[in-house]
């Protein structure tokens, strides 16, 4: 039913046309070329891949790191929980004017500006813990800090591919650019609980920020394009102007609607569990730091595998494929919550690593291609609101595992989404429509 009322609301079929910046030119490939690495042609798509290698291990391990923290400190599925709540009501707050800043300003200097700001954030945090004095309402501001980060930089940042390659390249680099992010997923838990376990928190965090000063510096090279949107100057009044437009825009434009309506029905059911993983790891399998960056590896090998098959791909039946990579999210949750043995729960990690990757590569891409380029930023800023939900939905799989056990509050959240993802595959024919 969701889906169907969301269809039968707004004006027109919401067809958008899309004007390139006149210094990007679409290229037009041969049609039988291997495509998976095409945008490594363009050497500012080079740079950015780099910078993103760079941004997401620190990011990647932040989150990682904090959460075990949290949970050695507290011993609590409640407290990691609401430390993911507080990012994501940050996130979701400061999300839309994070796509305010994408569409004013030029994305690149809006990057930059907060890869410092993760930079001082893991630089504080790794003094506390060098110092000996690092509490669990330090972790909590940390996670205020890196949900204002995520809130107002993600969306500039994912928006500068469409900017770097052509059009028909897009969605090439988009699943290149999620491929780095999913490399990270694969060594960012890995070397973090490496270093967590051999060196301290303190160490760990300082190369986190080490990584956030590379993600800044590989930036420089990345030509500056001006603002889309045309919009540099303003204040209060003028922003929440802008977001409201932004709103406007996305509820007239059907395709975008649903897109976006299944983006956030799998962050808020299906990626929750990912935020548990270190207190499940340790509570299903009796296992610490080491075991549960094994499982985050194997659901990054997943992702990593997608990212690179969606880069091949054309565009042809990309709709379906994004409800089928909602049904391996569903289908890999609904595994680890019932599965008993670390030999089979791992393969399983690999499934939804496939699905989550999947899902957000062929969501960013899909809306980049879609929206136009004045409100490109805003309608991205729209499609990371879902990290907000998902971290809203860590606290409430938190409390539910505190009160029914973690085990049986994921298998409920599964069937959810399963049922979820068959309502939307039933009643949308946008989606399934949508090459």
């Amino acid at each position: 039913m969701i889906a169907r009322a969301a269809e039968q609301h707004g004006s027109g079929n919401g067809t958008s046309h899309f004007v390139l910046p006149a210094s990007r030119p679409e290229s037009v490939a041969p049609s039988r070329r291997l495509r998976t690495f095409e945008s490594f042609r363009e050497p500012a798509f080079r740079w950015f891949f780099v910078s993103t290698l760079g941004q997401m291990y620190s990011a990647i391990g932040q989150m990682f790191v904090r959460s075990f923290l949290v949970y050695e400190l507290t011993d609590s599925y409640a407290a990691m929980g609401l430390v993911a709540l507080v990012s994501g009501i940050v996130q979701f707050v400061l999300g839309p004017y994070g796509g305010v800043l994408a569409d004013r300003f030029p994305k690149k200097t809006v990057t930059q500006v907060f890869q410092f700001v993760g930079l001082l954030n893991a630089a504080v945090i790794g003094t506390l813990a060098v110092l000996g004095i690092l509490e669990f309402w330090h972790l909590l501001i940390s996670s205020v800090s890196q949900g204002t980060l995520v809130a107002l930089m993600v969306p500039a940042r994912q928006a500068m591919v469409s900017e770097i390659v052509s059009r028909d390249r897009i969605m090439n680099g988009v699943a290149l650019n999620t491929a780095a992010m999913n490399i990270m997923q694969f060594a960012a838990p890995l070397i973090g609980g490496a270093l967590l376990a051999t060196l301290g928190a303190g160490v760990t965090f300082y190369v986190m920020a080490a990584c956030y000063a590379i993600a800044i510096l590989t930036m420089l090279p990345i030509p500056t394009v001006p603002a889309q949107a045309g919009r540099g100057s303003g204040g209060l009044r003028a922003a929440l102007h802008d977001i409201t437009d932004g709103f406007r825009y996305i509820a007239r434009h059907r395709v975008l609607r649903m897109i976006l309506l299944l983006s956030f029905a799998v962050s808020l059911l299906g990626q929750p569990f990912q935020g548990l993983l270190p207190g499940f790891v340790q509570d299903a399998f009796d296992a610490g730091p080491a075991l549960a960056a094994l499982f985050m590896t194997f659901s990054a090998i997943g992702a990593f595998l997608a990212a690179l098959v969606i880069a091949s791909l054309r565009r042809r039946g990309r709709g379906r494929l994004l409800l089928l990579m909602g049904v391996f999210v569903g289908a890999g949750t609904l595994g680890m919550a019932i599965s008993p043995w670390i030999w089979l729960s791992l393969p399983i990690m690999i499934l939804m690593g496939v699905g989550q990757a999947g899902r957000m590569t062929m969501g960013s891409a899909l809306i980049q291609e879609q929206a136009d380029p004045a409100y490109r930023g805003r309608a991205m800023s729209v499609l990371m609101m879902q990290f907000a939900l998902m971290q809203a939905g860590v606290f409430v799989l938190g409390i539910a595992a505190e009160l029914v056990g973690v085990r049986l509050a994921v298998f409920i959240t599964a069937i959810a989404l399963l049922a979820m993802i068959f309502l939307f595959s039933a009643l949308s024919t946008t989606l399934r429509r949508l090459q």
